[in-house]
């Protein structure tokens, strides 16, 4: 379980390319304190739906955007990871800062929750080869995904005060802890920034269990 101490802002940088090899250094910079904010609060919010290990050791919450490219770059690398480590929750923070076509997206990503749909969509609106420029694309792509679109119209209406709830909570996340864009990872107590391969995940989640371990978690 988290030590619950305030999210300090200590980055875990991935070199001048965040899309580099897996032998890049990892730096960090000296932490500040981030008062009214804890690690247990964004990696385990109860309204957001998880996917990967049911009991993990290691939580990762991605900040991300639909529309955002590198967002789409790392999420099968992230699938890999989740494949190769069984230990690994992941919850996605739907955090659209790329415009109304991309909060869109997030709503009815998150409405399929109520379908038990959620993967389903994220998965198919991450794999699209293409930026959305409309409204009309994002259900596209959901109905090819076998997303029952009016029951998700009826979710997202019926259920647009508790999504509004979690985008401004999301954002709020983002703003306090001092996220520039998308993506970016909370990876237990550390923030990784920008998008990332499957080895630079797994790099990112052994420092995290090497930390814990040091802290006496377990």
């Amino acid at each position: 379980m988290l030590n619950e101490t305030p999210i300090g802002r200590r980055r875990l940088l991935l070199g001048a390319s965040t899309l580099a090899a897996a032998a890049t250094l990892l730096r960090f910079l000296p932490a500040r304190a981030q008062e009214g904010l804890t690690p247990e609060q964004v990696l385990n919010d109860p309204d957001m739906p998880f996917v990967g290990a049911s009991s993990p050791d290691i939580t990762i919450a991605e900040f991300m955007d639909y529309n955002c490219p590198y967002c789409r770059k790392s999420h099968p690398e992230l699938k890999k990871l989740l494949a190769s480590d069984r230990k690994v929750r992941v919850v996605y923070k739907d955090w659209p800062v790329f415009g109304p076509v991309s909060e869109y997206a997030a709503r009815m990503a998150i409405a399929a929750k109520w379908q038990g749909k959620y993967e389903a969509a994220h998965d198919a609106l991450m794999s699209s080869p293409k930026r959305f420029q409309q409204n009309k694309e994002v259900t596209t792509v959901l109905t090819r995904a076998g997303i029952d679109m009016s029951r998700l119209n009826r979710d997202a209406s019926a259920h647009k005060a508790d999504i509004d709830k979690l985008l401004a909570r999301n954002a709020l996340q983002a703003d306090t802890i001092g996220l520039q864009g998308t993506p970016s990872w909370l990876v237990e107590s550390f923030i990784v920034f920008g998008g990332l391969s499957h080895a630079q995940l797994r790099e990112a989640v052994a420092e995290a269990r090497r930390r814990k371990k040091a802290s006496g978690g377990k």
